[in-house]
């Protein structure tokens, strides 16, 4: 398989695990059948610009990202991939929190900052 087809699948699998969406719920939500979805994911198949674009709405991200691994609109990370998957947990994680729990996240986040800087 040719090195952009397995990105390609990783980082859809990757979206997919992180957002714990079922396969099946995912190509109901892009219009696609499973068998299409399968043939991207396991056959090293990357999906016309109008199913990329369904993918990545479904997926609140972007095409370019699942192609190519960048999104042109951020800037690029000195970290690289995984710096992005790291952030995208964090904002995740602070999603769920209440009101007093993203306060202490927060102080524990400054106070992490403070004594590494």
């Amino acid at each position: 398989m040719e090195e952009k087809h397995r990105l390609f699948r990783e980082r859809l699998l990757d979206e997919l695990n992180y957002q714990g969406i079922s396969k099946l719920d995912f190509a109901k939500k892009v219009g696609i059948s499973i068998n299409t979805l399968n043939m991207y994911l396991y056959r090293g198949s990357i999906p016309a610009a109008d199913v990329a674009v369904k993918m990545a709405q479904a997926l609140n991200t972007t095409a370019e990202y699942l192609v190519t691994g960048r999104d042109s609109s951020t800037p690029p990370s000195k970290s690289g991939v995984k710096s992005d998957w790291q952030k995208k947990e964090i904002t995740h994680i602070i999603s769920t929190l209440t009101e007093q729990q993203l306060e202490s996240f927060l102080a524990i986040a400054r106070a992490y900052k403070a004594g590494v800087s």
